[in-house]
């Protein structure tokens, strides 16, 4: 028996349920009914995600078939707990983490929490784009080389935008130095199924994926997976790592996880053994076609790249008279579309192997008409397709005065966001959210480029998170 059948028995059972929550399992809110019927506790029958031997442990067991794991642990608490309990599994306080720069934020949390020392990989943007690449081969172990004290190299793999490194060579060269290999597949859970490869079958040790993001599966779900050659033959080790990742996992997620997302996770996986594999294949074809079909616009591009995920599309404006945010919100309110995030001058539209082919049509309409709009309203003498300034810069690494876990046993201040806050040590994470990349970190010095990355942000509309009310926190006496 299944954990939500179990969940359905036990709710049209009349045992009476005098235990957490405290709901109990009645629809006391009309609007939350169905909901509260297979939300329970571990009660007998029900198992234990932190010690799992029963019917957690199938579905634990499912989960590590289907993706070729030799484990894989449910994460209730989305992928950031489980890259958090990866990273402090690899690692101990005062090891060397190799990351690109446009890490998500959980990265840098466990870097924080678990004292580590950063080393970050210079990104380039893509051509024409303010979309950053995934680190290279080359820079990979140009890093390595030069950082051979290094416990692990992690790697978002794909990207946000749903760009691919050669994760293949990367690892290789990794383990070559001795490191352990961390994927942040967190948007990549599809691939492997018949469409590309996944983090381990390209040779991560671990890797972390979210299956909300691009499976039917509820907000919050994920899985922590371990590679079956993990450490090599190095038995002692992979048991070690093991062992702090069950502990870690525990560490940073609730000690009374949800039944209900346990049971989406469950439905998740009998979907992508029942119907996954055709529906991917289906939405692809019609992916590729969309791309096809809108080839000729002026002023908009949807082109995609041999190493992007044809899933995430990334929608360029040509012209820098218009900006990822003009785009994005004439979308929402002209056609009733509303997009995943947008940049400086992209929006990125995501779709999943439950699109069907109505998706694309609406998108490739509003498009088509935004493409036209675009023209009308172009400026006479403006910039047709016009590159944008710094489409071939690197992502900007601020220097750091200390770290963040230093930084946090300082006293610090509220300054206004004003030129006056240069040179000052910042007492915060500010990141654009979507995706939660950081542009600067607590124990960073905030420079000319990094203010103008937030001043410009914050002009152009972009969620710009850390600040309090439009002011920065900084460290007093570092000036």
């Amino acid at each position: 028996m299944t954990l939500y059948d179990r969940l359905v028995e036990l709710n049209n059972s009349d045992m009476l349920p005098l235990h957490m929550p405290g709901h109990k399992r009645r629809d006391v809110i009309p609007d939350m009914s169905g909901i509260y019927g297979i939300d329970i506790t571990e009660i007998d029958g029900f198992d234990d995600l932190h010690e799992p031997t029963g019917i957690i442990a199938g579905i634990e067991d499912r989960a590590s078939e289907l993706y070729g794991a030799e484990k894989a642990l449910i994460s209730v608490n989305g992928s950031s707990a489980a890259i958090e309990a990866a990273i402090m599994a690899v690692c101990h306080a005062g090891d060397t983490i190799i990351l690109p720069r446009a890490a998500h934020k959980s990265v840098y949390y466990a870097v924080e929490t678990g004292q580590l020392n950063p080393v970050y990989i210079e990104q380039d943007h893509r051509p024409e784009s303010s979309v950053l690449m995934p680190p290279s081969v080359q820079q990979i172990t140009e890093t390595c080389e030069s950082h051979r004290e290094a416990a692990c190299v992690l790697v978002t793999y794909p990207t946000y935008e749903g760009l691919t490194a050669d994760l293949s060579k990367i690892a290789e060269t990794v383990h070559s130095y001795g490191m352990i290999l961390i994927a942040d597949s967190a948007h990549g859970a599809h691939l492997g199924f018949g469409y590309g490869r996944s983090a381990l079958q390209a040779g991560a040790d671990i890797a972390v994926v979210s299956l909300h993001k691009m499976l039917p599966a509820p907000t919050q779900t994920a899985l922590l997976l371990t590679s079956k050659a993990m450490c090599g033959s190095d038995a002692g080790m992979r048991e070690m790592i093991t062992d702090r990742i069950n502990h870690y996992m525990q560490v940073f997620q609730s000690s009374s996880p949800s039944y209900v997302l346990m049971a989406g996770i469950e439905k998740c996986l009998d979907y992508m053994k029942d119907r996954f594999r055709d529906d991917l294949a289906r939405t692809v074809e019609l992916s590729e076609r969309f791309r096809d079909d809108l080839r000729t616009l002026d002023h908009i591009d949807v082109g995609s790249t041999y190493d992007s995920d044809p899933l995430k599309v990334v929608i360029r404006l040509k012209s820098s008279s218009f900006s990822g945010r003009d785009l994005y919100i004439g979308l929402i309110e002209d056609y009733h579309i509303q997009c995943e995030m947008y940049g400086d001058d992209y929006v990125l539209a995501m779709f999943s192997p439950v699109d069907d082919e109505s998706s694309f049509d609406r998108l490739k309409e509003a498009l088509t008409g935004m493409d036209m709009q675009i023209a009308e309203r172009l400026p006479a003498g403006a910039d047709q397709t016009g590159t944008r300034s710094d489409g071939v810069r690197k992502m900007h690494i601020p220097q750091a005065a200390m770290t963040a876990h230093d930084a946090y046993g300082h006293a610090g201040t509220i300054v206004n966001l004003d030129e006056g806050v240069i040179g000052r040590v910042s007492a915060a994470y500010i990141c654009q959210y979507p995706p939660g990349v950081p542009l600067i970190v607590p124990g960073e010095i905030i420079d000319r480029e990094v203010y103008d990355r937030i001043d410009r942000g914050l002009e152009t509309g972009l969620h710009i998170t850390g600040l309090r009310d439009g002011r920065v926190a900084v460290l007093e006496g570092y000036e």
